[in-house]
């Protein structure tokens, strides 16, 4: 019988707070099907040095070494993980899945990795291990569905996609596999802290301070997979959408009510509430059990106000919709399928119901410019302000960031904007590794504007948001509903890494007093020039929102200092030297984008074409699902 080690990569800055699903279900799977000499390393919730994970790799030493690379930001670590397991065991087959293996012809000629898992992972590895018993060659596994792999010459073989899982049968996994190998409490965490400060999810609903949750959990349900949307920046497997049986949901919020006195949930779903009668369902079941609740992932198409209302009255505290911009051509670029006025009734009924909707937005795909711009704060201002209670800076501002196996990094490749020959996919992959869509130093300029001038559409957002909001509530109000936030300034902060900026500023707070242990009585606002002089730009932009709104125009100079203070005078000059050359082309530079506002995929797909040179093997999974 064949030993398995299966192994999750570093995800974020910070261990996340989701639990390893895909990897502990692929465990049971295994198990279920009769390999029982099977272990699990959580290397992205323990974070070991790598010097231990080498070690405890060669002690277990594997027969298969299965990597769990869910983003396609992993290049570099599974690179490491590939061929140091290679090097140490020449005979075990090193097997990558995740989305990761969307750059399967990479990781296959340019790694130790031996098969790249095309899809779900369950059926198709349980066939590999079996495969395993009598051959370690990956060219032997060419009649198993849902692999990448090499013929004896090097060239890619593609066996297509296996069969997926049926609804009730999917991400079925055991805690006691996540207890045995993670710190519990990094999923299953307080919900307050020592000074009765809650998680930002829910902290805002009064029902969350009702004294009998004063000692509960928060924890994570899992309810649906997939999503019924194809947006162009979003690589996916899974093809449509599959619904967890609400049944099945309720046993396991039962288990995390029982095992970790859970009471506040969030509910785990690319697209939540699209299938009315598993909604309906949910809502009154949910409801015996006295939980609040998180509903990530919500389309603004799939609720109306009626549906608002029923998900409060269930125990819902926040609803979280990709956003993503507030223009109706950025939109079109994006495919979201659904109309602008969507967004605004969504984010207008969440804020009559009390219920928290953080504004999401991608901003800087192709054909993004400042109309559009001004068109999306336009949209925050008015998401934002609807009620005094609102905090403006529940804003989480992404920059676009091209990954394997969407039209944008098609759509990159075709631009030049990546190189299109495998050392130069390999040099991408390696430049965005560990780095996420909240960084705009390593993202890339897919628009027709001078990269100083989208390295200031996220500050310009956060300025324009937060002073329309004094202007209507006035400077008082705003202090009062950052009050807590800026207690954070003065104390420890954790980042889930989560969010983006300005709300991904509001979890770090201000770590120049990193040693307090205690959050302040009452208070304070930090001065400008004190947090400026600590390059702390995003915050001083939050603690005053009327001076900068005032100096608006100069926001640039402060991306220009920010970038000498991060990467460098050489870097600063540069962007400098790009913008005023944009500048002085201008008037000879095309007055418009260059392709119709239209889906991307059609602008790749119709307009560009395909790419000489790129393996026909390759071209399900450039295209995704």
């Amino acid at each position: 019988m064949v030993k398995i080690l299966v192994v999750t990569t570093p995800i974020r800055p910070k261990p996340t707070y989701f639990p390893p699903i895909g990897s502990l279900s692929l465990i049971k799977y295994l198990r279920k099907s009769g390999f029982e000499d099977v272990h699990f390393y959580n290397i992205d919730g323990n974070r070991p040095d790598y010097a231990e994970v080498q070690e405890t790799i060669r002690r277990i030493k594997p027969d298969i070494l299965g990597i769990s690379a869910v983003v396609s930001t992993a290049y570099d670590y599974t690179k490491k993980l590939a061929d140091d397991f290679k090097e140490s065991n020449p005979d075990g087959l090193a097997v990558v899945g995740g989305n990761m293996a969307a750059s399967a012809n990479v990781l296959l000629k340019k790694s130790g990795t031996d098969i790249c898992v095309l899809g779900e992972g369950e059926i198709t590895f349980a066939k590999i291990a079996e495969r395993a018993e009598t051959t370690r060659r990956a060219s032997d596994y060419h009649d198993i569905p849902g692999l990448m792999i090499l013929d004896g010459e090097g060239g890619l073989i593609n066996t297509g996609y296996e069969l997926a899982l049926p609804g009730a049968e999917i991400w079925d996994y055991d805690l006691e596999d996540l207890e045995q190998s993670s710190d519990k409490d990094l999923f299953f965490f307080p919900a307050f802290d020592e000074a009765g400060k809650g998680v930002a999810w829910y902290d805002h609903d009064p029902r969350s301070h009702e004294p009998h949750r004063r000692n509960k959990r928060v924890g994570m349900i899992d309810c649906a997979k997939g999503c019924v949307a194809r947006c162009t920046f979003c690589h996916r497997w899974d093809k449509g959408i599959r619904q967890i049986p609400v049944d099945r949901v309720m046993a396991q919020l039962e288990r995390q009510i029982e095992r970790y006195d859970v009471g506040f949930v969030m509910a785990n779903a690319e697209t939540f509430g699209a299938d009315k009668r598993w909604l309906d369902e949910f809502c009154e079941r949910i409801k015996d059990y006295d939980i609040l609740w998180r509903a990530p992932g919500v389309r603004a198409n799939s609720l109306d106000e009626s549906w608002v209302s029923r998900l409060k009255e269930a125990g819902c505290v926040e609803i979280a919709s990709g956003n993503e911009t507030g223009s109706k051509k950025m939109l079109q670029i994006m495919e979201k399928k659904v109309d602008l006025k969507d967004n605004f009734n969504l984010v207008t009924w969440t804020a009559q119901a009390g219920i928290s909707a953080p504004v999401q937005l991608v901003i800087g795909m192709p054909g993004e410019n400042n109309q559009t711009i001004d068109e999306t704060i336009k949209f925050c201002q008015f998401a934002l302000s609807q009620t005094p209670d609102q905090n403006p800076n529940n804003l989480s501002i992404n920059y676009a960031q091209a990954l394997p196996g969407t039209p944008l990094y098609e759509y990159a490749r075709s631009r030049a904007l990546i190189k299109t020959d495998l050392e130069g996919e390999e040099e991408y992959l390696k430049a965005i590794s560990d780095r996420d869509a909240h960084d705009e130093i390593t993202t890339l300029n897919f628009t027709d504007n001078p990269t100083l001038s989208c390295r200031a559409w996220r500050p310009r957002i956060t300025i324009g948001v937060n002073y329309h909001y004094v202007k209507t509530f006035g400077i008082g109000r705003y202090y009062e509903i950052l009050s807590g936030s800026f207690a954070e300034f003065q104390a420890p902060a954790d980042d889930s890494g989560y969010y983006a900026n300005p709300k991904r500023l509001m979890e770090q707070g201000d770590d120049s007093n990193a040693n307090r242990q205690t959050r302040p009585a009452k208070p304070s606002i930090p001065g400008i020039l004190a947090l400026l002089a600590r390059g702390k730009f995003g915050l001083a932009m939050i603690a005053h929102p009327v001076f900068f709104y005032r100096i608006r125009w100069f926001v640039p100079l402060l991306v220009l200092l920010k970038e000498a203070k991060e990467v460098g005078l050489g870097s600063a000059l540069g962007l400098s030297l790009n913008y005023l050359g944009a500048k002085l082309a201008k008037p000879f530079a095309p007055k418009s984008f260059a392709h119709a506002y239209k889906s991307l995929r059609k602008i790749v797909d119709e307009d560009m074409g395909a790419l000489p040179g790129d393996a026909i093997e390759m071209k399900p999974l450039r295209k995704g699902r």
